[in-house]
């Protein structure tokens, strides 16, 4: 048993480095009006095209309301870098979470077998105008 979790551990540990990324990692924002657009940063680090779907939740991961993206699937291509654009309303104080949940994988786009997800958290502080 031991040994079959050791070779288990073995082929998988070298595919933890190959996953994708999301920056900044946290951030504080101050609201000067009722909104705030934040720009993150996606790198797809997987050697094949992926497809990502972005989401934006509470601190609970429920999903948030009250944000708006340019576009929510991103499809990339291996090693490649994308800019996610979001607009969050922001006349109260809020604690959030920004993911990125990678769906599908290859050029003919089928489902990911083990899906990855990458969060940002983000605190928007209302200017209270």
């Amino acid at each position: 048993m031991i040994k079959a979790i050791a070779v288990v551990a073995m082929v998988l540990i070298p595919t933890l480095g190959l996953a994708h990324e999301m920056s900044p990692g946290l951030e504080t924002e101050i609201a000067l009006n009722n909104s705030v657009t934040k720009v993150y940063e996606l790198t797809n680090k997987y050697p094949h095209a992926s497809v990502y779907e972005v989401e934006v939740l509470t601190k609970d991961y429920k999903p948030a309301k009250d944000w708006e993206a340019e576009k929510t699937i991103y499809k990339m291509l291996p090693n490649s870098v994308k800019q996610i654009k979001l607009k969050i309303r922001a006349d109260t104080n809020r604690k959030i979470l920004v993911c990125t949940t990678l769906k599908e994988i290859g050029k003919q786009n089928e489902k990911a077998f083990i899906s990855s997800r990458v969060c940002s958290r983000l605190i928007i502080l209302s200017s209270g105008k």
